[in-house]
């Protein structure tokens, strides 16, 4: 009897240890890697800081230079930089966005301005502010922090986009675990897919009724949230079926191995993509979790801009998904028959009894 419960024990300490493992190792001590920095204005007002900035922070910031405080701003609110240094400001610049109400601002603004847009991150754009928070401090300089694409007032905390994203996660693996756990084979392929493309739909619609209409949390387009949610849920399902014909019973830690402990540093929701660990870094764009929540956060800021190829990655993890289960069905189908042929024992004509 020892035997078989430290069998079904092994499991949730697996899942204890593959939590805390892969959390802690790439959580516990956040440190940049190349986190996108600008600096704008005129190549004797940026030279000197763009060199001082570059010896100071090393791999762990790129900082680059344009001519105007437009072409800065464009970059911010592109998401192609995390944020944009003005050393001279026009009274123009100074009223670009809103004022910050993360950093302390100035009474009189008369120094450097600040470029951000908490809506990428506000902890990516805490981490780029940094180092010119630093230097602003060291030449006794007030600087002015504007954030061109603020977080909603009802989402504060930036973790909204996050949660949902989590929710239509789970909705996702825990819905293909659950069928095969209880229907097992008496359910087929078909039946199965149908089921949870049905299933997609009311997960997605559930997750945008609490996390829109009912709280407020997550805003916009809800065709565009409902298809990011169906397409989250059949992206995860379509992957989890595939690893249930391999792993079996240990089917959901395999599935939230991958699909929640790996892929929630790696996606950039929970910490900037660019503290993560360069193993966890090259999984950024290839699990749904970073589409998820990429969409989602599109959806919610920027209008949906750039959200194609968050569809196109999910769309191909449940294209791929199917397609490599319908392959090792019809393998595994042809190699028992072929094993049933070979082992079949051909039935002996009965010679006749010669007669007397």
């Amino acid at each position: 009897m020892t035997r078989p419960i430290v069998r079904v024990l092994l499991f949730p300490l697996a899942m204890a240890a593959l939590l805390v493992g892969i959390y802690t190792a790439a959580m516990h001590a956040p440190t940049p890697h190349h986190l996108k920095i600008a600096i704008a204005g005129a190549p004797a007002q940026t030279g000197p800081p763009t060199a001082s900035l570059r010896r100071a922070l090393g791999d762990a910031y790129d900082v680059s230079t344009v001519t105007s405080a437009d072409q800065a701003r464009q970059l911010v609110a592109h998401r192609a930089v995390a944020a944009a240094y003005i050393p001279a400001p026009t009274p123009a610049d100074r009223s670009a966005g809103t004022a910050s109400t993360t950093f302390a601002q100035p009474p009189h603004p008369d120094g450097p301005v600040l470029y951000v847009a908490s809506a990428a991150g506000a902890a990516r754009a805490n981490l780029a502010a940094l180092p010119f928070q630093s230097a602003a401090a060291q030449q006794h300089q007030f600087l002015q922090v504007r954030d061109l694409v603020p977080l909603s007032a009802h989402d504060t905390s930036d973790t909204s986009t996050m949660y949902a994203s989590v929710g239509l996660t789970l909705a996702g693996y825990l819905s293909a675990i659950m069928l095969a756990t209880v229907f097992g084979t008496s359910l087929t392929r078909r039946r199965t897919v149908a089921t949870l493309a049905a299933f997609g739909a009311v997960a997605a619609t559930a997750v945008w009724l609490i996390t829109s209409p009912i709280l407020g949390a997550v805003h916009g387009s809800a065709p565009a949230i409902l298809v990011t949610g169906w397409l989250t849920v059949m992206a995860l399902a379509m992957a989890t079926l595939f690893l249930s014909r391999f792993c079996g019973r240990m089917t959901p830690l395999a599935a939230v191995g991958v699909f929640m402990f790996l892929a929630m540093p790696a996606s950039g929701a929970a910490l900037p993509i660019e503290t993560m660990p360069t193993p966890i870094r090259a999984l950024h764009d290839v699990l749904p979790l970073t589409s998820t929540s990429g969409s989602l956060r599109q959806i919610m800021y920027f209008a949906g801009d750039g959200i194609s190829r968050y569809w196109l990655t999910l769309a191909l993890w449940t294209i791929t998904g199917l397609a490599l289960t319908v392959a090792y069905d019809a393998i595994k189908a042809r190699r028992a028959g072929h094993q049933c042929d070979t082992t079949a024992v051909p039935r002996q004509a009965a010679e006749p009894t010669p007669s007397r």
